[in-house]
This record gives C-alpha cells, sequence and structure tokens, in this order.
C-alpha cells in the first residue's frame, strides 16, 4: 500500500486552500458589488490582515507536505496498512479547513462589522473648535514635504480626530479659504464626516484669488452661533500668514471680545527660510513657478502677522510642528457642556466571529486523526501471524 492512502493530497487542498479561498473571494465580492460594502468597519484599514487565511493555508500545506515526504522516506511498505488504518484522511482533511476558516474568521472579527442600527443618546461635553484652513496657491509651496497645505492636512486629521486626548470630547467645524471662504463642515461631533471633508481639500476648494485671512475669522466666527454662552471657543486658523485683504488682528479682537472666541494661529511653512520659496503655478502645471509680470513669485512665512492675530485673539501662534502642544492645551479648556444628541449608531458584531472562530477552532482540536490506534493495529496483525 503506498502512503497516498494515508496521505492524500486532493483532499487536504481542497479543505485548507480552496474552500477558505473561495469563502475569503465571495467575501469580498459582497462587499464590492453589494451594500454590504457600505457598512462601517471599526479597523478597515486593516484589511490586509486578509492575507493571512492563504499565509495559513500555506503553512498547513507545506508541514502537511513535509511530513509526507517523511513517510515516504522512512516508513516501510509493511508499516503503510498499519498507518492506514490508524489515520483517517478525511478527518484530517476537515482538521486542515476548519483551522484555516477560524483563521479567517479572527481576522473578520479585528475589522470589526457593524450592521443594525440603535438611537444613542449622547452628551457632549468639550470644546468647540473651528478649522480655518488655508487653500490658496501659495499654499502649495514645498518648504515643508510634500507641501504645505498636504502637511497641514496631515498634522490636522492626526491630531485632532486621531488623538485619544482629543477624539470624541469635541465639535469640529471645518471651512476652507483664499480670496473667498468655503463652509464644509459645521459644528459637529462626528469626526468622521470632518476627517472626510479635510481629506477631500486641495487647492481651489474655495473661490476667488489671493489669501483674505480676516474673512476666514469673520466666517468661522458666525459657526459658534448655536454654542452655549459659557462654552469654550476655539478657532484653529492653518495659514502662511499672507494676506491680501487686511484687518485680520481687528477680526481675531473683535471675536474675543464680543464672545469670548479664543483664535490660534498655526504657522504652515518654514521660519528658517529668509528668501522664501517658489510657488508653484498650480493644477496640472504645478511644478512650474508662478510668474507674476516675468518674475517668479516668492512665499515666506509671516510669524509677525500669524503672532499679532493670535495675540489679539486672546490666543497664542505655534508652528505646525507644535501642533500637538496647541491641541493637548485645548483639549483641557472645556467648561460646560456642548449639546445633548441622538445619533444612529451601528451595532457592532465583532462577537459573532469571535464565536464561530472559537468554536471552529474547539472543533479542530476535539476531532481525532480517526482510525484505530497504532496498538490496537499491531495486536490485530499479531494475532493474525498466531492463528496462521
Amino acid at each position: 500500500m503506498k502512503l497516498r492512502a494515508v496521505h492524500p493530497i486532493w483532499p487536504m487542498i481542497s479543505w485548507a486552500l480552496i474552500v477558505p479561498m473561495l469563502m475569503l473571494i465571495i467575501g469580498i465580492l459582497l462587499v464590492v458589488t453589494t451594500d454590504i460594502g457600505s457598512l462601517p468597519f471599526d479597523n478597515a484599514h486593516l484589511w490586509w490582515l486578509g492575507a493571512g487565511v492563504p499565509l495559513a493555508s500555506g503553512c498547513w500545506m507545506y508541514g502537511y507536505i513535509r511530513k509526507r515526504r517523511a513517510m515516504e522516506r522512512f516508513v516501510s511498505a509493511e508499516l503503510a496498512p498499519l498507518l492506514a488504518q490508524r489515520v483517517s484522511p478525511s478527518r484530517q482533511a476537515i482538521r486542515a479547513g476548519l483551522m484555516v476558516t477560524g483563521v479567517l474568521m479572527v481576522v473578520a472579527a479585528i475589522l470589526g462589522p457593524r450592521w443594525g442600527l440603535y438611537l444613542e443618546k449622547q452628551q457632549i461635553n468639550g470644546v468647540d473648535v473651528v478649522v480655518a484652513l488655508d487653500v490658496s496657491r501659495s499654499m502649495l509651496a514645498q518648504d515643508v514635504k510634500p507641501d504645505r497645505l498636504t502637511q497641514a492636512k496631515i498634522q490636522i486629521r492626526q491630531q485632532l480626530t486621531e488623538r485619544p486626548v482629543f477624539r470624541h470630547a469635541n465639535r469640529l467645524g471645518l471651512i476652507a479659504f483664499a480670496g473667498a471662504t468655503s463652509l464644509r463642515v459645521p459644528l459637529t461631533s462626528d469626526h468622521l464626516a470632518f476627517r472626510n471633508q479635510l481629506d477631500n481639500l486641495n487647492y481651489g476648494s474655495a473661490p476667488g484669488g489671493g489669501t483674505a485671512i480676516g474673512k476666514a475669522i469673520e466666517h468661522a466666527t458666525d459657526l459658534f452661533a448655536k454654542s452655549p454662552a459659557s462654552a469654550t471657543k476655539v478657532i484653529l486658523l492653518f495659514t502662511d500668514g499672507e494676506d491680501h485683504e487686511g484687518g485680520p488682528a481687528e477680526a481675531a479682537k473683535a471675536a474675543y471680545e464680543s464672545q469670548g472666541i479664543r483664535v490660534f494661529t498655526i504657522g504652515v511653512g518654514d521660519d528658517q527660510s529668509v528668501a522664501g520659496v517658489e510657488v508653484p503655478f498650480g493644477g496640472s502645471g504645478q511644478n512650474k513657478p508662478l510668474l507674476h509680470d516675468g518674475q517668479i513669485v516668492f512665499s515666506k512665512l509671516d510669524v509677525a502677522s500669524l503672532q499679532q492675530i493670535g495675540q489679539a485673539g486672546g490666543g497664542q501662534y505655534a508652528p505646525l510642528d507644535q501642533l500637538h502642544a496647541v491641541v493637548s492645551n485645548i483639549a483641557g479648556m472645556w467648561q460646560a457642556e456642548l449639546s445633548t444628541e441622538q445619533r444612529e449608531r451601528h451595532r457592532p458584531r465583532y462577537q459573532w466571529f469571535v464565536a464561530l472562530a472559537l468554536i471552529l477552532l474547539g472543533m479542530n482540536t476535539i476531532i481525532g486523526h480517526g482510525g484505530r490506534s497504532l496498538d490496537q493495529s499491531f495486536t490485530r496483525v499479531w494475532q493474525q501471524e498466531q492463528a496462521a
């Protein structure tokens, strides 16, 4: 008898590789082609963990093939029938399938799928923060990498939506400004919506040429109309300080003195550059320098103006790389409950996949190799020889 009867390869490939991979492919197709893809996941960014399923299959198959080759090398033809009686190929294949499918369920649990709605009453205690982000042409300058605007968006996302100290306790609003302003997000505790709108901002997201910092402060001030009188209200102004309209310090002072709104200015650019940096043309010709009357246009971070605005607005100035300190300061400033909201939430369902993984892996442990024990096989052969 050949050892293929003890360790057949195709049942193992079917259960350990084909079946789990089919389940993974079906899951991916459902996410891509149906409404399941619109459901929220707690950790959708960990989708790459799905590679653990074929990896587990490959590891199992590698070990199985090595064991089979070792058996072929060291087991005699006379002993093969005894092993065939002791080992059940189908049970081995089923155990492989259970193990790999269990890994698939663990990956699904880590992704954290949610479905089914419920209403959650949520008290919002924190600070109202309106982010005013300069999206004018000068923000395409590359004295910080990859450019001023992109680096500002990265820092805002990390410090305002991803840090635990600031994640859920505060309401955020977002406006983009250049020569005019554009409201993107009113004050909300939905930080995911804020982050999505922030990621979509780019040069041209606000109308008009030039930069009007004073108008941006005035527009941001209007967003606090429904904030409680005792709430802490903050404007975070991200810009390189270049202003073409005038009056930003006066607007910041008026907001602070009339409504108690603090204005913090965050300088975006290299404050060590003496001459400044070339301003790109923007659009499809972004790498070409902007020309005015045949001369290349340069942009320089105006620290003095931003310090003046921050001082007039009851806040402070900080360079972009010190934003974390400003955010930590703001996070500890809350004084009153901002609002009570009822929001629709999706129920977490990761528990189902954890339970399935435990069941599958438990069954893999319980199911034995099958067949008679080796002692029984030897005893049976000895008794047959004695009877002969």
